[in-house]
């Protein structure tokens, strides 16, 4: 088969036309993946603008220029969106619209008022580097940390498509080419060539983009307790192990408050389990207002019992901070079906003896019978007696 600009034209159509089909089985599978669906959009208007590049010589000039670049526009921003989108990023929807207004105005221009090819090819060009160029920085500077290996090789591909476009500026275009893309050059047409490459390659790390995403989501998961939003107990103990490891090494001082909710069985039995429940979301919520320090460690340690560890806290500082969480949960009544029902709590403290976490857990769990067989309510830590 002869590779002429006609041939290729038609096997860039037949590859992006598969490559959205694709996109779109897997939109069935991953229906909850925001950036997949303007993902699967865009590949589907870069199929249309190949497809009408395909078909040119047998398509009005002009309607079929205009809508070529329109579709390729548009899949261009869509595709832009879906970066943003996946990195969380919240994108001013004004900018990529100016963008992409700009380009189109700058092509009927040049094709209806001023008719020149070459200059379309380089409003073109430009038009790719800065979308390629903004879609590299992207990745490169939003990358969640959990998502960095995915980021970095999405943003190699799409900055070697925006140096690509750069390349393209100063190419020359064949000088009989007139107003018809299909004659341009071969230097053109190795840069058509090694574009449809790069587009496979692009498509390669959009689904890597997705399945590093997903794998990130499910650690989360195994590490989330899913009634409280908060760590659960393997992944809080996990943690609290590597967090006494590293306050030891500074050396610092680490309290751990283990907190028991008063009375939760009889919330349970007087207004039921899903009373229980919001009882338990509202517990992790006082919570986590109350020790909101990027150090501090906060999950839920089983039933209606939590853990709080406070690197850098000693007794007085942690004794603080338990009292700042009595206050907060006693000025907070829980609303069961409209009514306040008050909600406190027993906490048992213990600091850092040089013992490993189940260590420090069994002194803060006697600390907690403690406060419970003295009444309740009431913070009690381990070793000499003091209470508040």
């Amino acid at each position: 088969m002869l590779l002429d600009f006609p041939t290729i034209a038609v096997l860039g159509f037949l590859l992006c036309l598969g490559i959205a089909m694709g996109f779109s089985l897997l939109l069935l599978v991953l229906r909850r993946q925001p950036a997949l669906r303007l993902w699967t959009a865009s590949l589907w208007l870069l199929s249309v603008s190949l497809t009408l590049v395909a078909v040119r010589p047998y398509l009005p000039p002009v309607s079929g220029i205009l809508a070529s670049n329109v579709a390729v526009a548009l899949s261009g921003v869509l595709m832009l969106y879906g970066v943003a989108r996946h990195l969380g990023h919240r994108l001013p929807p004004w900018q990529p619209v100016v963008l992409c207004l700009s380009y189109l105005g700058a092509i009927t221009f040049f094709l209806l008022v001023h008719p020149s090819l070459v200059i379309r090819l380089h409003v073109f060009s430009v038009f790719a580097v800065l979308l390629n160029g903004w879609m590299t920085w992207l990745l490169l500077r939003q990358a969640p940390p959990a998502q960095r290996t995915s980021c970095r090789l999405a943003a190699a591909v799409f900055g070697a498509q925006t140096l690509l476009y750069l390349i393209r500026l100063f190419l020359p275009v064949a000088p009989d080419a007139g107003d018809d893309i299909m004659r341009a050059g071969s230097p053109v047409f190795a840069t058509y060539l090694i574009g449809l490459i790069l587009e496979l390659a692009r498509c390669f790390a959009l689904v890597l983009l997705l399945v590093e995403r997903m794998l990130v989501d499910l650690q989360r998961l195994a590490r989330t307790d899913v009634l409280t939003g908060l760590l659960n107990r393997g992944a809080v103990l996990a943690d609290g192990a590597n967090l006494l490891s590293s306050v030891r090494r500074a050396p610092r001082p680490l309290a751990l408050l283990l907190l028991d909710v008063d009375h939760f069985k009889q919330i349970n039995d007087r207004w039921g389990h899903l009373a229980g429940d919001a009882v338990l979301r509202r517990i992790a919520d006082v919570l986590a207002g109350c020790v909101a320090d990027r150090e501090h460690l906060l999950g839920r340690y089983g039933g209606e019992e939590f853990i709080v560890l406070l690197p850098g806290a000693d007794a007085a500082g942690a004794m603080q901070y338990a009292d700042r969480i009595l206050h907060a949960l006693r000025a907070s009544p829980a609303l069961i079906d409209g009514v306040p029902v008050p909600v406190t709590a027993s906490i048992g403290l213990a600091i850092d003896r040089r013992g490993d976490i189940a260590r420090l857990l069994g002194d803060a769990d006697a600390a907690l019978y403690q406060a419970k067989a003295e009444g309740r309510d009431r913070t009690v830590m381990s070793g000499p007696a003091q209470r508040r």
